[in-house]
């Protein structure tokens, strides 16, 4: 029992950490419906933040956005050259921070739930014990906590007129693959929002 106990914390655990939550917000006046084209946006200080957590790593930068140019295209975007009148401009930017987790679990004296049981012999003929213990055993993990932003800009104001932020739990010496994969489920998951659904 107690290992079944331990393999549903487990699951519940992984569970946990491979999900990710969205919250996005938007200008309610705009009419989304008329955004066909866009571009990238200059770089600014929102970019430079992202690629200090990023390591300076062009190659990460790159893969961001080359996963958020192939979602776009997906949902039927098109980007444009640089010089060409957009819809709306893009940008990204990234937040990692370090957490830590703490969790209590009732360890049960190995039995469920905190059961003890007990059978005797006295001078008297058999006795019989029952009892209920409750240890606990702590759990302490050091995490990142990692945040993907995708913001749609107005072209011609610079103001903000959608953004949309996903948010979980970074896995450990993850290869390229699992970046790839990983990058893809935020980048998906945050413009699963856009165009809003009024």
């Amino acid at each position: 029992m107690r290992k079944y106990l331990l393999s549903l914390i487990v699951i519940a655990f992984i569970s946990g950490c491979s999900s990710l939550s969205l919250d996005t917000d938007y200008d309610k006046s705009i009419d989304f419906s008329n955004l066909k084209t866009y571009r990238w946006h200059t770089q600014n200080k929102y970019n430079t933040a992202s690629q200090q957590y990023l390591k300076v790593n062009n190659l990460m930068d790159q893969r961001i956005r080359a996963t958020i140019d192939k979602q776009l295209q997906t949902q039927n975007y098109n980007t444009v050259a640089s010089s060409d009148k957009v819809d709306f401009l893009i940008n990204y930017s990234v937040v990692i921070e370090d957490k830590t987790d703490i969790q209590t679990y009732n360890n049960y004296n190995g039995y469920y739930p905190g059961f003890r049981y007990g059978v005797g012999y006295g001078s008297y003929g058999r006795s019989m014990s029952v009892g209920y213990s409750s240890g606990s055993d702590v759990q302490v993990t050091h995490y990142q906590q990692g945040t993907l932003i995708i913001d749609i800009i107005n072209s011609e104001t610079d103001q903000l007129m959608w953004r949309g932020a996903a948010d979980g739990r970074l896995p450990k010496n993850a290869d390229r693959a699992e970046k790839d994969k990983l990058i893809q489920q935020y980048v998906t998951k945050i413009l699963s929002d856009f165009p809003p659904k009024k």
